[in-house]
């Protein structure tokens, strides 16, 4: 069950922020904090625009692929362990792909939006779904390293 209702929570917050962020972001920025700019932008490729210059034929399926995959994997690994905080993790990669898999199938391409950056460097624009995919995978490595 803490798999599912992570993955539905991510899903609904990533869903639900990027509306947001089309509503408020799409005409304007915003730097509510020196290191955090808010603005849209439409990612036609992976995590930080990769593969957003290949042809469709090659994106379009491994764009679609990928997540679904995710989605298997997590929810195998989530049903093999007791550990609830695993299953929290699972849930939040699965959430996060599909999240992004919604805009992939829906609008072509990713509402991204969150930018840090110091200074003049930014880390490439990423939303919600990115970011629950980024902590649970850093939370997956940090529990590895504890238990070595």
């Amino acid at each position: 069950m803490h798999y599912w209702i992570t993955l539905v929570s991510v899903v609904v917050s990533d869903l639900i922020t990027k509306k947001i962020a089309e509503v408020f972001l799409s005409e304007r920025a915003y730097d509510p904090l020196p290191f955090l700019k808010l603005f849209l932008i439409h990612n036609r490729g992976a995590a930080f625009g990769i593969l957003s210059e290949s042809p469709d034929a090659l994106r379009i399926p491994l764009l679609i692929l990928t997540p679904l995959v995710a989605l298997v994997i997590t929810l195998i690994y989530a049903s093999k362990t007791e550990d609830k905080t695993t299953k929290v993790i699972m849930g939040m990669i699965a959430g996060g792909a599909l999240g992004n898999l919604y805009d992939r199938i829906f609008l072509g391409e990713v509402r991204d939006f969150i930018h840090l950056h110091v200074g003049d460097l930014y880390w490439p624009a990423f939303n919600l779904a990115d970011a629950s995919i980024t902590l649970s995978i850093t939370a997956l490595v940090l529990m590895h390293i504890k238990k070595s």
